[in-house]
């Protein structure tokens, strides 16, 4: 047998090794496939209904493209975007997750001014970053921002269904903390063109993640199987509800439990007598599973003891 030539072992070991790139396990910023397929159709969606939106809005030919979907943490996602520009708060509903939508100075200014019927070129002066946004410039933008939420909500409709509604308006990313900087979350990249000659802008949506996965696989394992699996399923749930009811549950009648020390209770000795601080006058618990459900009296029944419910009103009467 003839041994390996000592340049082929170098070339055997070269072949083998692969490019090594950094990858933080306390934050894992990795889809399933299925989620990322199923968030992929609704953001490429959404970007189909807002470029119609923008088109009767501004009359003008307008075209969104979603460039891709991943997950990064909130602190990432910020570094990546720009110091200045319009910064859309928004709650996914009431009272719930935060998202954020950011969109440059010039898109936003591009699009007010068609919407007052301009011709889209817009003065150096307006894109000053250090500029405030006025009261007629606030207005239009939460009209454009209430549109583009509603189409964000129509598009998730059958994923993960939500009500976006706006919540603030800013300048800059500089006092934005809809998260934890290590917090993982959804982000889509898009790109839009207001109209024929202009040249795409950049623009990005991001949503809690977590809400967001919960949600799509709850609906996701809803609507799996086929409809025999579903009817069998909807059969089992059926008759797991009617026996539960019957089932045996151990219920017990004690007094007012009283507290001892290590040192008191392996003191004790036959003869000795506790103090109980249950008073005479009050109604003994009935507990199960350390949850008390009812008062009850003691009393017989026959020969056996028993007790009686009574409604904890009447303890003081």
């Amino acid at each position: 047998m003839t041994p390996p030539s000592p340049s082929a072992a170098p070339a055997r070991r070269k072949r083998r090794r692969g490019v090594v790139s950094e990858y933080d396990f306390t934050r894992p910023t990795a889809l399933a496939r299925e989620h990322s397929r199923a968030l992929e159709v609704a953001f490429e969606a959404f970007a189909r209904q807002f470029s119609t939106t923008l088109l009767t809005r501004l009359r003008q030919t307008c075209t969104v493209v979603c460039t891709g979907v991943g997950a990064r943490s909130f602190e990432d996602h910020l570094a990546g975007q720009p110091s200045q520009g319009v910064f859309l708060t928004f709650r996914t509903e009431a009272g719930g997750a935060s998202g954020l939508v950011v969109l440059e100075a010039a898109t936003v200014m591009t699009a007010m001014d068609f919407l007052l019927g301009g011709h889209g070129n817009v003065e150096p002066t307006v894109l000053n970053p250090e500029r405030e946004l006025t009261d007629i410039d606030n207005r239009l933008i939460e009209s454009l921002a209430g549109r583009l939420l509603g189409d964000l909500g129509t598009a998730f409709a059958g994923t993960v269904p939500m009500a976006p509604v706006l919540a603030d308006v800013d300048q800059t990313s500089q006092f934005l903390t809809l998260a934890a900087p290590a917090d993982v979350v959804l982000v889509a990249g898009f790109t839009v063109t207001l109209g024929e000659d202009a040249e795409p802008a950049a623009f990005s949506v991001m949503l809690p993640l977590n809400p967001v996965l919960a949600r799509l696989t709850e609906n996701r394992g809803a609507h799996d199987g086929t409809e025999e699996q579903r009817r069998t399923a909807a059969h089992a749930a059926d008759v797991l509800s009617r026996a539960v009811p019957e089932l045996p549950v151990d219920v017990h009648v004690r007094m007012t439990p009283m507290a001892l020390s290590v040192q008191a209770v392996t003191a004790l000795a036959v003869g000795d007598v506790l103090h109980l601080p249950h008073p005479t006058a009050r109604p003994l618990d009935v507990v199960t599973d350390d949850v008390a459900l009812a008062r009850a009296v003691p009393g017989t029944s026959g020969t056996r003891l028993a007790c009686l419910v009574v409604n904890p009103d009447e303890e003081t009467r």
